[in-house]
């Protein structure tokens, strides 16, 4: 049994689709199972990695954002029997301190970690470009490598087979891409024009906050954007090192999203 945190998530939702190909027992991970429409036979359960009841009969665990619960989880997966556990967790996360409690649970553990997603253009542009046809974003010239969802998936599919013990893998995209390029890439891709404008960090930083965005993370996105503004983003070649594929470009992803955009 491999239990599916973040399972609704896109990249969740693809994992879950790879397993269920290789005949593996899936266990999801759901705040709201009633509404996860995910396929019948996989086990849909609500609460916390850390329960019994997710974590019974599991030999291997996706945990995903998983600085925010490594300390606790790994003390759990150990008493239910978990031998397995494929981390994900952000750049801004120190990755040892992620890895730590796993290492000291005697967990055979395997990291993941993103530059950035191709979707974070869907979370935080989505409504501007739907809406207004605009997006506004400080430091337009921030770089990212975003990686495509199915990508990371493949990797952990891989990940949690085994033989990937005590790695740590960079993940990105095939190609380091600013904001602006980014916003014309979609502007293709849905077939129409989107104008940006850029704020100053202060307008960032009040219009985030009006949409409800906590403060640390609101430094956090602004140190992270002015750190990258002006230079190109590490581009890993992890994704077709371990899969044996090329990664996916944001130009495929912005194709196979640009309903979400309408």
């Amino acid at each position: 049994m491999i239990l599916v945190t973040g399972a609704t998530g896109l990249a969740g939702r693809r994992l879950i689709s790879l397993l269920r190909a290789d005949g593996a027992q899936v266990r999801a991970l759901s705040r709201r199972p009633d509404t996860a429409n995910l396929p019948p036979d996989v086990q849909v359960i609500a609460g916390e990695p850390t329960s019994a009841a997710a974590l019974d009969g599991v030999e291997a665990v996706y945990l995903f954002s998983a600085a925010r619960t490594a300390d606790g989880f790994a003390a759990a997966a150990v008493r239910s029997g978990v031998k397995r556990v494929v981390v994900v967790s952000g750049l801004d996360d120190d990755p040892e301190r992620v890895e730590r409690p796993f290492t000291d649970a005697g967990l055979e553990w395997t990291h993941l970690r993103p530059n950035a997603y191709a979707a974070n253009a869907l979370r935080h542009w989505g409504d501007m470009i739907r809406y207004q046809g605009t997006v506004r974003a400080p430091y337009p010239d921030a770089a990212t490598a975003p990686i495509h969802e199915a990508d990371l998936a493949a990797v952990a599919a891989l990940a949690l087979k085994g033989g990937h013990a005590g790695r740590r893998y960079a993940l990105t995209g095939p190609q380091s891409l600013t904001f602006r390029e980014q916003v014309a890439i979609l502007a293709r891709a849905l077939g129409r024009e989107i104008t940006f404008i850029e704020e100053t960090p202060d307008q960032a930083r009040e219009r985030l906050a009006r949409h409800g965005v906590p403060a640390p993370v609101i430094d956090e996105l602004l140190t992270l954007w002015a750190a990258t503004d002006g230079v190109p983003a590490t581009v890993s070649p992890t994704v077709e090192q371990l899969t044996g594929l090329p990664a996916r470009s944001f130009a495929q992803w912005a194709d196979e999203h640009a309903d979400d955009f309408r």
